[in-house]
């Protein structure tokens, strides 16, 4: 018997898939499904955090398959639109996306690709049907096809680069902070006397993905992005760093440059003066939080829910910055099993939580917090109920987020150490701020709306004159 999952926070392949096409400056996605799959994807993203792409919604360029598709095939209909694609949209690369009903018919998706590149035009195409897997799925292997493809329609030039660095495993709208997180990332790499290949994001393009084949590394920041690195590695000869998370804080730096080490010789004077900086700079804003982490009690029992990556990052600095005890970790990415990195991820997680869960399921979710009782929850958009009915302040770090907008801001590195602070801190003050607020009302309501005065004093109990005891540490109210 089937399972139902509950308000699924992952969707499928091809949105996967898409979701990384489109965030490609000049390459064009081609759906090949029915015309709810690509708008089901913006519906479902559009109002999280990080915005839309250029090629979203009613947008991308589709087939629109109909019945009559699905019954007779729609081999001739994909063709039909990829030329029309061409002749409307300008494009370095065209993306054919296959989908679940294109695949369980049989439409020879590969042919119409060769028949297109055959007539001179840059076409690629991914075998990747929605119920191959989750979005995590869909990122790696589009790329991977992509970089497969890539030579055999369209020739580079280019020349070995001795310091060009590939980056993969950061999702585009995945990881709610990813633009700014690959804006970090390379920066951290330019500071290092490295430059960054992101593919993706505000300056990723088609000229990156062409140029991956001449790049000296390849680092993948978690499990997903290892499958384009490997292509690259067997084809190429690139080799790879597999690395468990994206780094936040000096320490994370300097044990990512570590792994980098090992394969590309760096310039030590650079690299110790760019380390020097960032330890100056995480030392200061540290020292200017210290006694407000104190004061207001921010190393709380708390849970915490995202994709593995996020969990072993922000839950490391959590419990060894903060002092944040973790009663549970709740890792939402659909696990791949690879023996070679399983060992060293669990370790990471033990030091974070002994409670480690696999699920995507919300009422399972659900019920994992409220068995763990938390003082804070580190999630999503999703756990902002169940955050509600335990009366606990809930701080959003992974995806989705859709209360504010994040184009630009990072959770990697020194500055990603600020931006979880910043946010962690602000949460906890306005929970608190609401919830004394809720008090004197409640108080105010008890004594038949009499005047009441707020002072902030060392009382811990306040009486009412119907005898009721509310325990505040701020204030204390009397009576006017």
């Amino acid at each position: 018997m089937s399972n139902v999952i509950r308000n699924p926070r992952n969707g499928c392949a091809l949105h996967g898939a898409l979701q990384t096409v489109q965030e490609i400056n000049g390459v064009v996605p081609v759906v090949h499904a029915n015309a709810g799959c690509g708008v089901i994807n913006y519906l479902a993203n559009g109002g999280a955090s990080s915005g839309t792409a250029k090629y979203s919604g009613f947008s991308v360029p589709g087939t629109a398959a109909q019945e009559r598709h699905v019954i007779f095939g729609g081999a001739s209909r994909l063709r039909e639109q990829i030329k029309n694609t061409i002749k409307v949209v300008n494009g370095d690369l065209y993306v054919i996306l296959n989908s679940c009903e294109s695949a369980m018919v049989g439409d020879d998706v590969d042919a119409m690709t060769r028949e297109i590149v055959e007539q001179g035009e840059p076409v690629v195409d991914t075998l990747i049907a929605g119920f191959n897997g989750g979005t995590h799925y869909g990122y790696e292997h589009v790329l991977t096809d992509i970089l497969k493809s890539i030579d055999n329609v369209k020739k580079s030039e280019s020349q070995k680069n001795s310091k060009l660095v590939n980056i993969f495993g950061i999702i585009p709208g995945k990881d709610p902070y990813w633009q700014g997180n690959l804006d970090e990332i390379s920066r951290i790499l330019e500071g290092v006397g490295l430059q960054a290949n992101v593919i993706v994001g505000a300056t990723g393009s088609y000229e990156d993905l062409s140029n991956a084949k001449n790049a000296a590394l390849s680092i993948v920041f978690s499990r997903w992005g290892e499958q384009p690195a490997k292509l690259l590695e067997e084809k190429y000869g690139i080799p790879r760093v597999i690395r468990p998370s994206l780094p936040i804080g000096v320490e994370g730096i300097k044990e990512l440059v570590a792994s980098i080490k090992d394969v590309i010789q760096l310039d030590e004077d650079k690299l110790l003066s760019f380390i020097q900086r960032e330890e100056i700079y995480e030392k200061n804003l540290l020292r200017r939080v210290r006694d407000e982490i104190i004061e207001n009690g921010l190393s709380k029992k708390a849970v915490i829910v995202g994709d593995e990556e996020q969990v072993i990052r922000i839950g490391g600095f959590l419990t060894e910055k903060l002092g944040v005890e973790i009663n549970a970790a709740v890792l939402t990415d659909a696990l791949k099993k690879d023996e070679e990195h399983e060992t060293q991820n669990d370790e990471l997680l033990k030091h974070i939580s002994n409670n480690v869960y696999k699920s995507v399921d919300q009422k399972e979710i659900n019920d994992i917090i409220r068995g763990s009782k938390p003082e804070v929850i580190f999630a999503s958009a999703l756990e902002t109920r169940v955050a509600s009915k335990l009366d606990k302040p809930l701080v959003e770090i992974s995806y989705p987020i859709v209360d504010k907008l994040i184009i630009g801001k990072t959770t990697v590195g020194v500055r990603g150490l600020v931006t979880i602070i910043e946010d962690y801190f602000t949460v906890n003050r306005e929970f608190e701020n609401a919830k004394r607020d809720r008090l004197v009302k409640e108080l105010k309501n008890e004594t038949g709306n009499n005047q009441w005065y707020e002072k902030e004093d060392s009382y811990s109990r306040v009486r009412s004159n119907k005898g009721l005891y509310i325990r505040k540490q701020e204030f204390s109210v009397s009576n006017g």
